[in-house]
């Protein structure tokens, strides 16, 4: 755990959090531009988001453990600066062989900006976890807004959307020397020498756990359709709709300021109801947009208020279910929460691209057909797990 006080560790997640929102939410309206840069169709250039949830995944997968055991600042410094560097370069490759190739790269420094920003935020608040992860969110999501919003302007004004992503290369550069000036208590590895027989049974109940594997798979799916979602919004409105790429933009924008006030909502309510009956209400919510969005195909108004009621209702799924780790979990929270970001990187690695190959390839009511189906399994992956949990953990 850092030695500093609690505030300055969440404000230092917070504001990783802004830019890595800021970065992620405005790739969706620049794979046009992206596709012209490498000359390629933009049903291929899709795969840039697939290839930057593969790499978030690699780091996830391993770097859960190395956080038990070695501490958090390595993996932090280490992503913030993989993604200062990497990021610059992805934008600016000309072949999408190189691009994939640094994209990846790219999310590699993502997973571990995802996982330990996470992780410290619970190790500094243990008591009211689920109220400050979705307050970290939430700084997510407003970099979401930004982000976009930023690529319309960009576009207008100097034709290319890319200057968000050099800024957020610097601030991710910026933040990754403060984070290396920051001085962190080294983890206590004395019980897996003295007791490492209940250290593997412990390791083993985990990974063997059916909890843990709900949980999971219900963010492979949730990541797939918030970010296929979010991803494809301008795509969508200007097939559907014939809107101008720089006012889908803004809808984009929309989307994800629903989704920030979705995690303010989360914040509050994270206190006074419990963690299974918050993703209750979101899953519903996320459930009937998707069907707002299948009847009000090509209808401006319909579309943009369904495209709004997903973002509002998917805000607190992710922070809601890495608190529901954390609880379940405690004595391995790097390992269940490196688990859920790993397996929310696989729903990012495929998920938003076939939601991609389906309105480009399929049709409008296939892309929305996709939605709704992902909050039909959230939905019953939530009953099973009301059925396992006890009280403790659901509280």
């Amino acid at each position: 755990m850092f030695q500093t006080k609690p505030r300055y560790i969440l404000i230092l997640a917070c504001s990783i959090f802004l830019v890595f929102g800021m970065f992620n939410a405005a790739i969706g309206p620049v794979l046009g531009e992206l596709a012209e840069q490498t000359g390629s169709t933009l049903a291929a250039v899709g795969a840039v988001i697939t290839f930057l949830f593969l790499g978030s995944l690699v780091t996830q997968l391993a770097a859960g453990p190395l956080t038990d055991r070695y501490g958090q600042k390595p993996l932090l410094v280490t992503s913030l600066l993989l993604v200062a560097v990497c990021l610059p370069a992805f934008i600016n490759a000309r072949s999408l062989p190189l691009m994939l190739t640094l994209v990846f790269l790219t999310g590699m420094g993502q997973g571990g900006l995802d996982l330990s920003a996470n992780l410290i935020v619970s190790s500094a608040y243990p008591k009211n976890n689920t109220s400050v992860l979705n307050l970290l969110h939430f700084f997510f999501g407003l970099g979401a807004i930004v982000g976009p919003a930023v690529v319309s302007l960009t576009l207008v004004t100097l034709g290319s959307g890319l200057i968000v992503h050099w800024l957020a290369a610097a601030v991710f550069l910026a933040l990754g020397i403060v984070v290396f000036t920051l001085r962190e208590t080294r983890p206590d590895r004395r019980p897996q020498t003295e007791h490492p027989e209940g250290t593997s049974s412990s390791v083993k109940r985990l990974y063997l756990s059916p909890i843990l594997w709900l949980v999971c798979v219900l963010i492979l799916v949730y990541v797939g359709v918030e970010y296929g979602s979010g991803s494809w919004v301008t795509s969508y409105m200007g097939v559907t709709t014939g809107m101008a790429k720089e006012t889908g933009a803004l809808i984009t924008s929309a989307y994800w300021a629903a989704l920030t006030v979705g995690r303010l909502g989360g914040a509050a309510l994270g206190s006074r109801i419990s963690r299974l009956r918050l993703l209750l209400i979101a899953i519903i919510g996320s459930l009937v947009g998707a069907v707002l969005l299948t009847l009000g195909r090509g209808t401006v108004g319909l579309s943009t208020s369904a495209f709004i009621l997903m973002g509002f209702s998917y805000g607190t799924i992710y922070p809601t279910s890495v608190g529901v780790m954390v609880a379940a979990f405690p004595r391995d929270q790097g390992k269940a929460v490196g688990m859920l970001t790993a397996l929310g990187s696989i729903g990012g690695l495929s998920l938003p691209w076939l939601a991609g190959v389906l309105l480009e390839n399929g049709s409008p009511l296939a892309f929305t057909l996709f939605m709704v189906a992902g909050a039909v399994i959230m939905l019953v992956i939530l009953l099973f797990l009301g059925k396992l949990f006890n009280k403790d953990y659901a509280a």
